[in-house]
């Protein structure tokens, strides 16, 4: 195995990042106070932890207001990759416990840091990635984008819990709801607001509404509110085997704890994460074998764990007419 090489710079600083969410100091040093010893993996891109190239420690400087790391890449091809002279940035992995909205301001609260990625995304330019003393050089030029496609969740008030669920009626109400003029058109979209509605959006495409997934709130009397059979859906959806939504595997356990946060608003347990990940990939098996009834009853188990209703499809009765003209 080669050495590991080392590398350490400024990872955050207390600010208003490109995405218009402010970073309080105070959140900052207690994300890092959490982790105390423990180290965070190093990845490619955000690339799950299966792919990891290193670990880093985060540390605190209260002069600065900002996070620094020291980091250790040991993958053979990462450290060729740095050693290439290509440019380079850091990009922090993060869950949040809630978000509030100061002033148009998205504030993050309870910062729970999951990994540090190098990646060659632009964001905050105070972020920098230099060798440790005694190294040779690596690229200086460097920013911190924080990794955030998972919306954090939010406790808004609840609607009553027989509401019906219709995702299309849903969407349209953000919309109009989102939008300066009530009018739900796309150039009119504060898109901020719009993806408080969501737990799932691609933030490098976020001014299309095909960026959007799994709704589950919807605006009612002028109030943006949580529908439990919404919630349910998402679930669902997330947990879903074939036609369940597309999002990136590293974004899935962060939307997870999203939408477990709803269950728990309605008095609700959520279902255990790794169970529906186990049962959603026995169903896939059980398609790609075509063993269509076994992954029909196992779709249902999957439904009624996340709080839905599935009822198995009836098969069809076709009647074969023999020697005889059909029926018109």
């Amino acid at each position: 195995m080669s050495e590991a090489k080392k590398i350490t710079g400024t990872l955050a600083v207390a600010r208003v990042s490109r995405n218009n969410r402010l970073y309080l100091p105070a959140e900052l040093e207690a994300a890092v106070r959490r982790l105390g010893e423990r180290e965070i993996p190093v990845f490619w891109e955000h690339i799950s932890a299966l792919n990891a190239i290193g670990k880093a420690r985060l540390f605190w400087n209260p002069e600065k207001y900002e996070i620094f790391y020291e980091a250790e890449i040991y993958d053979p091809a990462a450290i060729q990759k740095i050693e290439a002279g290509i440019p380079l940035r850091v990009s922090l992995g993060a869950d949040y416990e809630r978000i509030d909205y100061i002033d148009g301001i998205e504030v993050l609260r309870d910062i729970v840091f999951k990994e540090l990625s190098i990646v060659a995304v632009p964001g905050i330019p105070e972020a920098s990635i230099a060798p440790v003393a005694g190294e040779s050089a690596l690229i200086v030029e460097s920013e911190l984008f924080v990794h955030e496609r998972a919306v954090p969740f939010e406790a808004t008030p609840k609607a009553d819990e027989g509401r019906s669920w219709d995702a299309d009626r849903a969407v349209a109400s953000l919309r109009k709801w989102a939008s300066r003029d009530g009018s739900g058109e796309k150039d009119t979209i504060d898109w901020a607001k719009y993806r408080r509605g969501f737990a799932w959006y691609d933030e490098d495409d976020a001014e299309n509404f095909g960026a959007y997934k799994l709704p589950h709130h919807e605006v009612i009397d002028g109030r943006l509110v949580v529908v439990w059979r919404g919630v349910a859906a998402a679930m669902a959806a997330l947990m879903g085997a074939r036609g369940g939504v597309d999002i990136p595997a590293s974004d899935r356990r962060a939307v997870y704890n999203h939408l477990a946060r709803h269950y728990e608003q309605f008095d609700k347990e959520p279902p255990d994460f790794e169970y529906l990940e186990s049962l959603r990939a026995r169903i896939n098996v059980a398609e790609e074998r075509g063993l269509i009834a076994e992954a029909l009853m196992m779709t249902r188990e999957l439904f009624t764990a996340c709080g839905l209703p599935y009822e198995l499809p009836r098969p069809r009765v076709r009647i074969a007419y023999v020697g005889k003209d059909l029926p018109e």
